[in-house]
């Protein structure tokens, strides 16, 4: 019964992180770049740093209709965040990090699982912000947006376990009131990813630790291409990190044992 509960919760919780999705506009459609960087178990190739090596893109929705197979459908949350600000689980008082980030006892739900753990990312447009509104979380609003709207994202992503702070009895670890991260480990680097387009899929069940409150991710250094556009080549082709006081937007979908699987 409480299983089912929990996946009650974690239904409704997908549900409003995923409802917010910012207006967006483009100024220049720019080019695309058909490497990610990154082979289908999420490694690192050696081509990824300058655009270079051979792997494509998935094309998919970046909804939750892209799974196939028996289970719940797949998650999709929007990540949605000012530049030099990172996805990280946990407790916010601004409401605009509330909308994209969930606290880190209900990442805990919905990352759990027993052995399947597969993530994508999906990239939007780069969303235009309300002059003089912060818009999306940890915007400056002091300095105005990218003259040239991104038109690729590269990003890392980190691995971080869900612990107990109140060291409870290990016979009731059911009885834990306090929830924090555990240091970032196995980080996989996503190399530029179009706009519109869907990066690998990253299998994180056979890496991630097998812990008690379960396992996360935090996605930070996000950089894009609005530099390279201006004319800047060393930062080509996604080698600068987003303003500050620009926004970026990505759909992350997330595969356990108890949804659906990717289709493609």
């Amino acid at each position: 019964m409480k299983g089912f509960v929990n996946l009650i919760i974690l239904s409704l919780l997908v549900l409003s992180l995923g409802a917010c999705t910012p207006s967006s506009k483009k100024k220049n459609s720019g080019s695309t770049d058909t490497d990610t960087g990154v082979d289908n178990n999420g490694t690192p190739d050696n081509g990824g740093g300058n655009g270079g090596g051979t792997h494509t893109y998935n094309t998919c929705s970046g909804t939750s209709s892209d799974g196939m197979g028996d289970g719940y459908a797949i998650h999709s949350l929007n990540l949605f965040l000012a530049g030099h600000q990172a996805w990280l689980p946990g407790t916010y008082s601004d409401p605009l990090a509330q909308q994209t980030m969930p606290t880190i006892k209900q990442a805990g739900l919905l990352f759990k699982s027993d052995t399947k753990l597969k993530i994508r990312f999906k990239v939007n447009a780069q969303p235009f912000p309300t002059a003089g509104e912060e818009y999306c979380y940890g915007r400056d609003t002091e300095q105005p947006a990218d003259q040239y709207p991104y038109t690729k994202l590269r990003f890392r992503v980190h691995l971080r376990d869900v612990i107990c702070l109140d060291n409870p009895a290990p016979a009731n670890p059911d009885n834990c009131q306090s929830y924090g991260l555990g240091d970032r480990y196995r980080t996989q680097i996503v190399e530029p990813i179009s706009e519109g387009t869907c990066g690998p899929i990253i299998d994180l069940g056979p890496i991630r630790n097998q812990t008690v409150y379960g396992t996360t991710i935090e996605v930070e250094d996000v950089k894009a291409d609005s530099a390279c556009q201006a004319g800047a080549e060393y930062y080509c082709p996604a080698e600068k990190i987003v303003r500050a006081a620009s926004c970026w937007s990505m759909t992350l979908q997330v595969v356990t044992d108890y949804t659906q699987d990717f289709a493609n």
